[in-house]
């Protein structure tokens, strides 16, 4: 692993068609740091990653994807059931949604209570497990099938 990859955010890119992508999101400044403080921030429409084997690099266009998981590993946690709905209000501040994707996947989280989740072609969105592998991921809007607001806290 280069001294780059060391620092970059670790990514999943999961395609329209079903392909993943596992890697790491290139650009001087794409650590997970840098996702998390998002509020300004969004994603070009063509993104590099450098995969996690020696090889060339990819670069994937926006609309190609369903959605981009900035992840904690690569191996995932295959024995962890993860959490993917809140049962109650959710402690994190913004709005809380659930959305389904075109393949049926469900998932609830929450975004920055912003106009940025309406006017640009993807939004960030917090997962509702801490414990999942999954840190912080870019939701494709074009993916959606619904998107639905089940509840609004102050703050993001």
């Amino acid at each position: 692993m280069s001294k780059s990859q060391q620092s970059s955010a670790k990514v999943i890119a999961r395609l329209r068609d079903g392909k993943l992508i596992k890697g790491f999101l290139n650009g001087s400044s794409a650590t997970l740091d840098a996702f998390q403080q998002a509020s300004e921030f969004k994603l070009p429409e063509l993104i590099g990653i450098d995969p996690v084997e020696p090889g060339e690099g990819v670069s994937l266009r926006l609309d190609t994807l369903k959605a981009l998981f900035f992840v904690k590993s690569f191996e995932g946690k295959k024995e962890y059931p993860e959490v993917k709905f809140f049962d109650k209000s959710p402690p994190i501040r913004g709005l809380w949604v659930r959305i389904q994707f075109y393949d049926s996947e469900s998932i609830e989280g929450t975004v920055e209570n912003t106009i940025h989740y309406l006017v640009e072609p993807g939004f960030f969105m917090k997962p509702p497990d801490p414990q999942s592998n999954n840190q912080i991921l870019y939701v494709i809007k074009s993916s959606l099938i619904n998107f639905h607001i089940l509840g609004v806290m102050p703050d993001y």
